[in-house]
């Protein structure tokens, strides 16, 4: 319970944490891509929208994370918040492709203001033995998000029996009842910042050479970035390969709730796990884990389908704690969010490109789409293992 009392006896993280659980009550999840198909759009159009929430996440991040590092980060959490609650109204009010396009847009937005800077917030907020309690909080606030998002799968299925726009409505409230809560959180200025003396080129600059200088930081940063795009389209593929397993729509909901608590105990108990495999061994398992539940989810079998979204969501969920841990010990208060943010617009870049195939792929035939994305996320499994048997004790060690 160590963890789970360095957030919530810390002003910071505690009122953090709050926010986090309601903007992680996405009642719309079990049924976004039924949704979205409902409301007129093809699997390709779905998928051009990933790419188009890629790309507005790439206009703004870097300046975003570069201007974090100067300024109080409690503004840009504030501001992304509230761009998350515009991006939930229009997603829940649209009913064309473009409309989706520009929800897509404004949550893009949010999410390149949240992304590195909010880890880094959280990071430096932990306090005294950051390093070695960061596994832990981090794993702590992903199982907070993930009880959260037990609840909202689980009530969002139920909804949409009644009315399917009802999940993507009440979506939108709880996005508001966070931004009223992140009002609450406290004054967070990077040790050594200064508003005096922001220069965007000479600080991207810095921050490129120090991720791009590191191959440890370098692989973990980009290589979880791009990954999660890979995993993250599990949302969407699994609804056309549950209906080619004849898996009934309202049982959708308890699959993802089931998934979302068996990845929470796993990243309650993050700590542990790293404590018990070590990082490296932590981070492959997890991956690995995750491609094999692909495997599973492209045969055609009820029983085989589940099991294998199961394993694809604790993977997905139990790479964050890990490569969170890794990363923010190796970068500078001052140069953190800018460094994350640098990383991520590197995962979205390769995510622009990988989503129109993914969508291509989907629209041809979703059990191959599915084996495919596993051969990938097994290439970046196994290829971490050496990088990390080279590079990891060194720069833990150097970096102290």
């Amino acid at each position: 319970m160590t963890a789970a009392k360095d957030v919530w006896k810390n002003k910071a993280l505690s009122i953090f944490a709050v926010a986090s659980i309601a903007t992680s009550l996405v009642f719309y999840t079990p049924i976004s891509a039924v949704f979205l198909y409902d409301r007129g759009l093809t699997y390709s159009q779905i998928f051009t929208l990933e790419s188009i929430l890629l790309v507005s996440i790439l206009l703004i991040e870097i300046p975003s994370g570069i201007l974090a590092d100067h300024i109080d980060r409690r503004i840009p959490i504030i501001v992304g918040f509230c761009l998350n609650f515009v991006a939930d109204t229009l997603f829940a009010l649209s009913s064309s492709f473009t409309g989706f396009a520009i929800s897509y847009i404004f949550s893009g937005l949010s999410i390149a203001l949240l992304s590195g800077i909010t880890e880094a917030f959280v990071y430096e907020s932990i306090g005294d033995n950051a390093d070695q309690k960061a596994t832990g909080v981090f794993g702590h606030f992903s199982f907070l998000e993930l009880i959260a998002g037990v609840l909202s799968t689980v009530v969002g299925s139920l909804l949409a029996q009644i009315d399917i726009s009802y999940p993507a409505y009440l979506t939108a409230a709880f996005s508001l009842f966070a931004v009223f809560v992140t009002l609450r959180l406290p004054s967070h200025i990077p040790h050594g910042a200064s508003s005096e003396d922001i220069n965007i080129f000479s600080d991207f600059k810095k921050g490129f050479k120090l991720l791009f200088g590191s191959p440890l930081l370098m692989f973990v940063c980009i290589g979880a970035s791009a990954s999660y795009v890979l995993f993250n389209s599990v949302y969407t593929i699994n609804q056309p390969l549950y209906q080619i397993s004849k898996i009934p729509m309202i049982a959708w909901g308890i699959i993802n709730a089931a998934a979302l608590i068996i990845a929470a105990i796993y990243n309650f108990f993050a700590d542990k796990i790293e404590n018990k495999l070590g990082r490296k061994k932590a981070l492959f398992i997890a991956m690995f884990i995750g491609a094999l539940g692909f495997i599973f989810l492209a045969i055609p079998i009820p029983v085989m389908s589940v099991i294998g979204f199961l394993m694809v969501i604790v993977g997905m969920n139990g790479r964050g704690p890990v490569t969170s841990a890794v990363v923010n010990k190796l970068i500078p208060s001052d140069l953190r969010s800018t460094v994350l943010n640098i990383a991520s617009s590197a995962g979205s870049v390769i995510g622009v490109l990988i989503n129109p195939m993914i969508g291509f792929l989907v629209d041809y035939n979703v059990i191959i789409t599915a084996l495919v994305i596993a051969a990938v996320i097994c290439v970046i499994a196994f290829s971490w293992l050496p990088i990390a048997d080279r590079y990891l004790v060194y720069e833990d060690e150097t970096s102290e």
